[in-house]
């Protein structure tokens, strides 16, 4: 990955984090099954992901090829009960944690990696999928 693709993707990181930090707070949904039918909802899932994928950075960046088991962040969503918990709770673990992520920048090898779930990936790969990720679901209430 170039310097300049690698810088990208922060500034998106920086971009769709302010994005969401501005939404209107709104309460759980009961009857939301899916993301697009409950900001609250993509807030829980959004942070789910991002806790799942820093948790796999932070392994990458520990050990030199580690091999790395995690709970796909839906299921990390249902175990513990995301979609009920408070939207300020959301938010603010999800702010800590991207405050995490943007401050390797300046200070992580991109390259390093490792295997999650038995896939080879980067730092440099997760930072990807987080932003694009994230990107599909901010179009979903922007259409």
């Amino acid at each position: 990955m170039e310097n300049s693709e690698w810088n990208e993707l922060f500034v998106r990181l920086k971009d769709q984090s302010l994005t969401i930090q501005v939404w209107q707070l709104e309460q759980p949904n009961p009857v939301a099954l899916r993301c697009e039918q409950s900001r609250h909802r993509t807030l829980a899932h959004l942070r789910a992901c991002q806790e799942q994928w820093l948790a796999i950075v932070r392994h990458f960046m520990d050990r030199d090829n580690p091999s790395v088991k995690i709970l796909h962040p839906w299921r990390k969503f249902d175990h513990e009960l995301y979609a009920s918990q408070d939207w300020a709770v959301h938010l603010e673990r999800f702010m800590d944690d991207r405050a995490t992520w943007l401050s390797l920048e300046g200070r992580v090898d991109r390259e390093r990696g490792g295997k999650w779930n038995g896939k080879p990936d980067t730092i440099a790969g997760l930072t990807r999928r987080l932003a694009d990720h994230e990107a599909h679901h901010l179009r979903q209430f922007t259409l």
